[in-house]
């Protein structure tokens, strides 16, 4: 049954809930709790967790765990105390980030890092109404320039930037 909101428009079955109450937030929140106990319940069933003093490889892990999860309720808890929008599920930026994961997982071993970058940041772009070609070639090139730096320089690990495996 349809009922007329408060702006004289016609408000579907189930949208007075999704007003009252931020269903994103609360979703997501509920996500990360779930995300996050089942992190923490792993973490405590295959490492030793140890004690404060002598902390086993579990331990850390398992906190993270309990952090996100109370995060994540706290977050669950604030979206049912305010309003929110109603839930837009866009499938562009979604398939875009998905063909972009896609694409870098496909590229980087044949190409090297600064191409899988490259093309992993045009391939996300693609999601963005209207498409700004400067602002991504200037976001490809400072991605691809920080990963060089950051994981080859700063971290010492053992990469090519570039590579060429037919």
């Amino acid at each position: 049954m349809e009922a007329v909101d408060d702006e004289g428009g016609v408000e579907p079955r189930g949208g007075a809930l999704m007003r009252r109450i931020d269903f994103g937030d609360v979703v997501g929140g509920l996500l990360l709790v779930a995300f996050g106990l089942w992190f923490a319940a792993y973490a405590l069933e295959h490492y030793v967790y140890g004690t404060a003093r002598r902390m086993g490889p579990g331990y850390f892990p398992a906190w993270i765990g309990f952090l996100v999860a109370g995060l994540g309720g706290v977050i669950a808890l604030f979206g049912l105390l305010r309003t929110g929008d109603p839930i837009c599920i866009r499938l562009r930026p979604l398939l875009a980030v998905i063909a972009a994961t896609s694409v870098f997982a496909l590229t980087v071993e044949r190409f090297g890092v600064v191409p899988a970058v490259v093309a992993l940041v045009f391939t996300a772009a693609l999601g963005e109404s209207p498409y700004r070609l400067v602002r991504t070639m200037l976001l490809a090139v400072g991605l691809a320039v920080l990963a060089v730096v950051l994981f080859g320089w700063g971290l010492g690990i053992p990469f090519q930037p570039f590579r060429w495996t037919p």
